[in-house]
């Protein structure tokens, strides 16, 4: 990598303590700063299909939301997949971010792998041409795109432990295909390791890949950064060319690299590279000069809902059309039939790091109806279900206390790990589901919560109430216990595979009668998602 005379001679003055401090997040979401020399932090954004900020699973504020990767790659349309990019450069920059964390190009090699809507194909060669225009644009608006996962990170299934067993010519092929358009090619200035291991070494500590590979072969010079906590060492990491590790504060680098640099295990010039490529991406992204202001600001624009509609639109593919039938006639049509899980539903994500909190949404049911006018009857039948989790909680039926106009939760957040006394913050809670990855306040390092609403249901019948968490848990409807996740759990698939299994239970309720519930929460036995914990969800089944 070539340096310019200003990193160089920061390079210079920084001392080896301040060097260390960039190769680790300082938030969530930030990197750190070095305030003596003028150095800025810059702020990193998921994802894939919106530029979400700070929130998470549809928390915070809106942000334009462009259709999921397997629907770009429908498309066949690198033109117009530059042109997403540009609108998600633009809208990271509403967010008061210069990274985005995206594109993903992960092979879909089976149907099992939950994030396949996040990536683009099947095939390597759709996957990478998608990934060099997206790349494009997104940093033709001087925002950093960072490529992930790499690599071989194509299964959801014991995700942090999990070795991708890839003889030589698959490798290349097929899974470092895209990665290596996206830096040949596209010049994309991050990259994200994966979480997996890659025949027996995590992504995090393979030299040959990061280093071998990716730079003496490639020629990238940007920065290797970690999944969020996939960073597995401090040595081996450094040692392997992962420059920064996500988020902050730091558990493996800090005082650790420091100690590891002096015993000789790191070498001195291993730190000043990463911690050049990390103010290299400073300086291409513009923060030298302005560093940004990361207040997050709601921008609708229409082009960028233009560029949206026109890309969901591309991205539909019509297998078969016998007889003609489609498109409906209105002028012959009487009643229309919807059924179906997601008739009354926007599901327009996937979830998970690609969620945003969209600007709008029209479910199926508004869009034909809409479309139809009054002179057509529409029918709908959900048919079946189709969650893995009892759905959250309709927060329009809850009230955070007795009479209360407002809709949602009380949250109540205790400096303890038991509940006990004061709260040391009280704060609205929107959902019924939450994942504390920023200071719920400030100052505040919680160690439990009560979250608590009256309910109103809306119908009569049994209704299932489910419950699950990383850490301890309860769920009490009208004072009483109804789900204990808190004297015995079982681990399940909540929480990325480091959460309890659900717990649920069936009671019998009546409309318009209120119920008092409270979940209650503590972060014992969290383990890795100590910051990242905690969820309740209700439903009717």
């Amino acid at each position: 990598m070539t340096k310019s005379n200003r990193v160089e001679k920061l390079i210079r003055e920084m001392t080896l303590e301040e060097k260390v401090s960039l190769l680790g997040g300082a938030t969530m979401w930030l990197t750190e700063p070095v305030d003596r020399l003028g150095i800025p932090a810059i702020k990193l954004t998921d994802g894939p299909n919106g530029a979400r900020g700070d929130g998470l699973f549809g928390i915070g504020p809106t942000a334009a939301c462009m259709p999921a990767g397997i629907s770009l790659a429908a498309t066949w349309n690198t033109a117009l997949v530059e042109q997403v990019g540009q609108v998600l450069g633009e809208e990271a920059r509403t967010k008061g971010a210069r990274v985005l964390l995206a594109p993903t190009v992960n092979i879909h090699r089976s149907p099992l792998n939950g994030r396949n809507f996040e990536c683009y194909s099947e095939d390597p060669f759709l996957t990478a041409r998608l990934a060099v225009s997206y790349i494009r644009g997104v940093q033709s608006r001087g925002v950093a795109a960072t490529v992930k996962h790499f690599v071989c990170n194509d299964s959801e299934f014991e995700r942090n432990t999990i070795s991708s067993e890839v003889d030589e010519r698959p490798l290349r092929e097929i899974y470092l295909a895209p990665f290596e358009a996206a830096v040949k090619e596209g010049g994309t200035w991050c990259l994200m390791s994966s979480y997996n291991r890659i025949n027996g070494t995590y992504a995090c500590d393979h030299a040959e890949l990061l280093t071998q590979i990716l730079r003496e072969e490639w020629g990238f010079d940007g920065v290797v950064m970690s999944d969020w906590f996939g960073t597995m060492s401090t040595a081996p990491a450094a040692n392997a060319g992962l420059d920064l590790e996500m988020p902050g504060p730091s558990r493996w680098r800090g005082q650790h690299l420091v100690e590891a640099v002096q015993a000789g295990q790191v070498s001195q010039a291993a730190i000043d590279a990463a911690a050049a490529r990390i103010l290299t991406l400073v300086e291409r992204v513009g923060a030298f000069e302005t560093p940004a202001d990361f207040t997050e600001n709601v921008v609708v624009r229409p082009d960028h809902s233009a560029v949206a509609r026109r890309a969901a639109a591309e991205g539909i593919v019509l297998l078969k059309n016998r007889g003609g039938l489609l498109p409906l006639d209105p002028q012959k049509l009487k009643k229309i039939a919807l059924i179906g899980p997601n008739a009354r539903t926007a599901q327009i994500m996937g979830g998970g790091s690609a969620t945003v909190n969209a600007h709008y949404a029209v479910t199926p049911y508004q869009g034909i109806t809409t479309q139809l006018g009054e002179g057509v009857e529409v029918s709908y039948a959900v048919g079946c279900n189709n969650y893995k989790f009892t759905p959250r909680l309709d927060a329009a039926l809850m009230a955070p206390s007795p009479g209360s106009a407002d809709k949602g939760f009380k949250a109540e957040y205790f400096n303890n790990l038991d509940l006990s006394g004061a709260p040391v913050w009280t704060a609205h809670q929107p959902t019924s589901e939450q994942l504390w990855m920023n200071a719920v306040g400030p100052g505040v390092d919680f160690q439990s919560a009560r979250i608590s609403g009256i309910y109103t249901p809306a119908e009569s019948g049994e209704m299932v109430f489910g419950l699950s968490s990383s850490g301890y848990c309860r769920l009490l409807i009208d004072g009483k216990l109804a789900i204990d996740n808190w004297t015995h759990q079982e681990k399940g698939a909540s929480f990325m595979g480091m959460g309890s299994a659900e717990q649920t239970a069936v009671l019998n309720v009546t409309a318009g009668v209120p119920l008092s519930v409270v979940m209650e929460y503590s972060k014992q036995d969290a383990g890795m998602l100590a910051e990242v914990t905690g969820t309740v969800s209700f439903g009717k089944d």
